[in-house]
């Protein structure tokens, strides 16, 4: 009796924790990615795939921009090439990535995280954004100049006429469980989007969701 209780618990605990897999078809652009077409039922023959995992809440844990089955290797400075997201109560952990090593402000001018604060209706309160540094080889002054002009952490509240979102939930059909998390005061402009479909209308829909 006691071994069927536990491996009731073991099958349990993977349900709970079972995570699925999406691949997206994308392209490079001159500054961004795109997304050409979400959740392809057949990627044979796709070099470019965005593949996306969701945890057993509908929420998306990891973004992995492929190449021939690899991170591609050649992105611009400031795109992760891996975004892996976090979450807690009311809040959204997002960490950009060039492979396994966080964005450098040194080399990227990037914010290598940043942290999403949510109301309990998961509209977003504030972020904060924190940076990392390879100072090596740069001397004090130097360095005093990079942490003035990229601090190692900003904070962007909800205010009139600034849009607060999830930046890479752009490139997710999971987002958070459908919801694309925006702040109170948001204003949406497609022309702020790189390209239309299908991210303007995941993006909207994911909007409608927070909103109903």
């Amino acid at each position: 009796m006691k071994q069927k209780i536990i491996i009731f618990i073991i099958l349990l605990s993977e349900i709970v924790n079972a995570q699925k897999i999406d691949y997206h078809l994308y392209n490079p652009t001159a500054s961004s990615w795109d997304i050409v077409e979400f959740s392809l039922y057949d990627t044979t023959g796709h070099r470019l795939l965005l593949k996306e995992t969701i945890d057993h809440k509908g929420r998306v844990t990891d973004l992995e921009f492929l190449k021939d089955g690899k991170l591609i290797n050649d992105p611009l400075c400031y795109l992760a090439n891996r975004v892996k997201f976090e979450y807690s109560e009311n809040k959204i952990i997002e960490t950009l990535y060039h492979f396994d090593q966080p964005l450098l402000a040194t080399s990227c001018e990037m914010y290598f995280q940043t942290v999403y604060y949510l109301d309990k209706a998961g509209y977003i309160l504030k972020t904060e954004s924190s940076a990392k540094y390879d100072f090596t080889g740069i001397d004090k002054d130097e360095i005093k100049k990079w942490k003035e002009w990229i601090p190692e952490k900003i904070i962007e509240l909800d205010s009139v006429g600034k849009n607060l979102q999830v930046e890479y939930y752009y490139h997710s059909s999971a987002k958070m469980n459908g919801t694309y998390p925006i702040n109170r005061n948001y204003k949406y402009n497609d022309d702020y989007y790189y390209g239309n479909e299908p991210e303007n209308f995941s993006i909207l829909k994911g909007i409608g969701k927070l909103k109903n």
